[in-house]
């Protein structure tokens, strides 16, 4: 099972650079690496820890598209490493690989994780944090000690990746409360020693939230809505169900198949009957579905109270332990039924990865073919055209920060100039202090604002970019300095590049006053 979880992963990453030429259409993955650059304890955004991962994987891998797809399923990978534990750990040994293995038939551990972000950062770390939970109640003496540390750790990792963490956290009283393994741990020093390397390790983030007014709290907060959002609401309620049903679908229909041939006296169940049953909990002390439906049941209960307008991207980490649940039930339900669909689900392995890669194809030639904006953005090509054209305006001036349009200036530095300091908008304004930019004035900058695609023979500003422009302007006038951009117009080449599609770039140099400049 091992070596298909490692070819799977490998071939959804493949999948990902197949699909789409470029990373992430929201410029998540350029803004990861530009808050990784100073490795602060704070953004003006997120908390900084899946910020810290993107830099610590940067300085093993190059720059490059297909590093950063990898980095994501590695990640998936070691979720699922993860939930094989947290497996173990319930007393599930049987069933643990597959309950990881299947959730390689969902979702947020496909297609969803390939955008490297806080929510996918998430994958990763919740089924560990519940294993070192159940590691921490079962084991004693100095092996005790150190999984409960290791649990404050992961702990504060989740919180340092986002503040939403906390909802996976609180929901760890209930099986603790309700179980009796639980409730003795409380009787030790255990969870206490958890508790107190978790605040040691936050320390430091809450030190820095306090010394810059709370900001990446207040953005945190700032999505909350204030009432209630029904429809978000309902999105997130039915989440479950359509982020995990391939693996949801797939296991009841295999079980329901295979039950006739398994238990031939035994009445067969209705695959209706199958899809609801494999949820449900095994009496009110079951550690497992408490795990598996805590976070899912406070987000919606802070979604109906109108503490949070929920997000349907949150529910991407809730189901680590869906799978785990589903076979432990079924196999109550169905016992001898259980090796012959482990069976045929293997079985089943690579022909499903081979038609996921098929797709994956598909997907990006009709990309190429309907001349998808995404598919053709040319950030590489852009990176390397903008720091080219600075060395020939500015030979004996080397380029030291870039601002202007959040996040995708971060291309420049990502793609052609590594450690290249990236900041949000202007490098006076809030944000870019926050990231620790100082001594700017006396540095060589640009201001970098994307026009987009060009229309036609028109390569004027887009409505995105005129925004990005005229503040540049703006800001350059006030301070003497030229305000005209030089405009750079490319395109991607090659053969999965069949359109020609050019899109243009608007670069504004920002010198030092007693600069030296190119005659």
């Amino acid at each position: 099972m091992l070596l298909k979880v490692i070819a799977a992963c490998a071939v959804w990453a493949l999948v990902s650079w197949l699909s789409s030429a470029n990373l992430d259409g929201y410029h998540d993955m350029l803004e990861n690496y530009a808050w990784a650059q100073p490795l602060q304890w704070g953004t003006h955004k997120h908390p900084p820890f899946f910020a810290w991962v993107v830099g610590l994987w940067f300085t093993l891998f190059p720059q490059a598209d297909w590093a950063y797809r990898l980095l994501s399923y590695t990640n998936v990978g070691v979720a699922l490493w993860g939930v094989w534990v947290l497996g173990r750990r319930l007393g599930l040994s049987h069933l643990a690989p597959l309950g990881a293995a299947l959730l390689l038939w969902t979702f947020p551990y496909t297609s969803l994780a390939g955008k490297f972000n806080a929510n996918s950062q998430l994958l990763s770390l919740w089924p560990w944090a519940a294993a070192l939970l159940l590691a921490s109640w079962q084991e004693k003496g100095w092996r005790g000690a150190l999984y409960s540390a290791a649990l404050g750790l992961l702990a504060a990792a989740s919180m340092l990746s986002k503040y939403y963490s906390g909802v996976f956290l609180a929901g760890f009283l209930v099986p603790t409360l309700l179980t009796a393994p639980g409730r003795r741990w409380l009787c030790t020093p255990r969870p206490y020693l958890a508790l107190a390397v978790f605040a040691a390790a936050l320390a430091p983030h809450v030190a820095w939230e306090a010394h810059h007014q709370w900001t990446t709290l207040g953005y945190a907060m700032d999505q909350g809505g204030g009432g209630t959002n029904w429809r978000y609401v309902a999105r997130f309620l039915l989440s479950p169900l359509f982020y995990w049903l391939p693996a949801w679908l797939a296991l009841v229909l295999v079980y329901a198949r295979l039950q006739r041939k398994a238990v031939p006296v035994a009445t067969p169940l209705p695959v209706r009957r199958l899809l609801w049953r494999i949820w449900m909990p095994r009496g009110w002390d079951d550690a497992l579905f408490w795990l598996a439906v805590m976070p899912w049941l406070l987000t919606l209960g802070f979604g109906i109270a109108g503490v949070a307008e929920l997000s349907t991207p949150w529910a991407i980490p809730i189901g680590y332990a869906f799978a785990l649940l589903w076979l432990r039930n079924l196999d109550a339900l169905l016992p001898g039924t259980t090796a012959a669909v482990l069976a045929a689900l293997r079985r089943a392995w690579w022909p499903v990865l081979g038609g996921v890669l098929v797709l994956g194809v598909v997907a990006g030639v009709l990309s190429a073919r309907k001349g998808d904006e995404g598919f053709y953005r040319p950030s590489s090509e852009a990176a390397q055209a903008i720091v080219e054209g600075w060395q020939r305006r500015h030979p004996d001036l080397p380029l030291q920060w870039v601002g202007g349009a959040w996040a995708e200036n971060a291309l420049v530095s990502f793609y052609a100039q590594p450690h290249l300091r990236t900041v949000p908008g202007l490098p006076d304004e809030v944000p870019a202090r926050l990231l620790g930019l100082t001594g700017w004035e006396g540095q060589a900058g640009l201001l970098l604002c994307p026009r987009g695609p060009v229309q036609g023979d028109e390569s004027g500003p887009s409505d995105a970019s005129a925004g990005c422009e005229a503040d540049a302007q703006a800001w350059l006038q006030a301070r003497g300095l030229p305000v005209h951009p030089v405009v750079l117009t490319l395109q991607r080449q090659g053969w999965r590049f069949p359109k020609a599609r050019p899109f243009a770039y608007a670069v504004f140099d920002v010198l030092p006053r007693a600069a030296p400049t190119a005659p």
